[in-house]
């Protein structure tokens, strides 16, 4: 099962709040002198061209960063300064818009860590690992590492790092139901050696027309918090939760956040999401970040 093409979604409201989230993780990494190591399980190409027949069949960056970059929001918000973590999302992204292309988490990755950070991103997909690989050799940074593996078992094999410090992001695509129940072993077997480990899932919001897959990823969080860490969630909703919505949302599951991540996050959605709504086309954009095990 090695159909998913991230580059059909590039850039939509799911980008939006998992790269927020994911440069917000990295930015409180960066506080520290001491080097840190990320790991992307489910990496994708890293880059993705926005005038491809994939990106280009349902444009969904134009409801997504597209509307964050545009002319209207740069006016609108030109006297009052954006949240940080906004900011940072954009400044990151606006070269490679300049280029009609939007980087994934790869990329993202690369370009909000230091030299002395290091990066482990991991592929199964054929196609997809040899853009992927291609695009971090242009970069040419140092201590970048991708790898043609699965992303649960790279992480068996590479957790925990040295030092002990670093992050996680676990983005599948969630094409078969038991993928949710993988994401569950891989975080706990990941605790189980490394207990510091900050972790971020991202899972979409389903509505009863996804079939099995319908409240799925509402389970897995509750399961992801019987594990007994500090977590919470942020998720983005762009439609009503009808029968036949499809995926109406989406979300990021934090485990072992940063300090005040929470805060940064949402800052940023509450300017996200007045920018995604629109009345015209009746889009109710909304977003919400709540605490599921506070942090003592």
């Amino acid at each position: 099962m090695l159909s998913y093409q991230h580059a059909f979604h590039a850039g939509n409201h799911a980008d939006v709040i998992k790269h927020l989230c994911w440069i917000g993780v990295i930015n409180s990494l960066k506080k520290k002198e001491k080097p840190f190591t990320l790991f992307d399980t489910h990496a994708g190409a890293g880059v993705y061209d926005l005038t491809d027949a994939m990106s280009a069949k349902n444009k969904e960056y134009e409801t997504g960063i597209s509307r964050l970059t545009s002319e209207g929001f740069k006016v609108q918000n030109a006297k009052a300064a954006l949240p940080v973590l906004l900011e940072d999302y954009l400044a990151l992204c606006e070269p490679f818009l300049a280029d009609n292309a939007y980087p994934g988490s790869p990329i993202i990755s690369v370009k909000a860590k230091r030299e002395s950070d290091f990066l482990h991103l991991m592929e199964l997909h054929p196609g997809e690992f040899e853009k992927l690989e291609r695009n971090i050799a242009k970069i040419g940074a140092r201590n970048n590492h991708v790898h043609k593996r699965d992303g649960y078992e790279g992480l068996r094999a590479l957790t925990p790092p040295k030092p002990n410090r670093g992050a996680i992001l676990i983005d599948p695509p969630y094409e078969r139901a038991s993928e949710y129940s993988d994401v569950i072993k891989g975080v706990e077997q990941v605790f189980k050696r490394w207990q510091q480990a900050q972790i971020v899932v991202w899972y979409p919001l389903l509505s009863e027309r996804a079939g099995a897959k319908h409240g799925a990823s509402e389970i897995m969080c509750e399961k992801l918090a019987q594990l007994g860490k500090p977590c919470f969630k942020a998720e983005i909703c762009v439609a009503e939760n009808t029968s036949d919505a499809g995926m109406y949302g989406s979300g990021v599951f934090v485990l072992n956040p940063p300090w005040q991540l929470d805060a940064q996050l949402e800052k940023a959605l509450d300017y996200v999401v007045s920018r995604l709504g629109s009345v015209d086309e009746g889009i109710n954009a909304r977003a919400r970040v709540s605490w599921v095990i506070e942090d003592n």
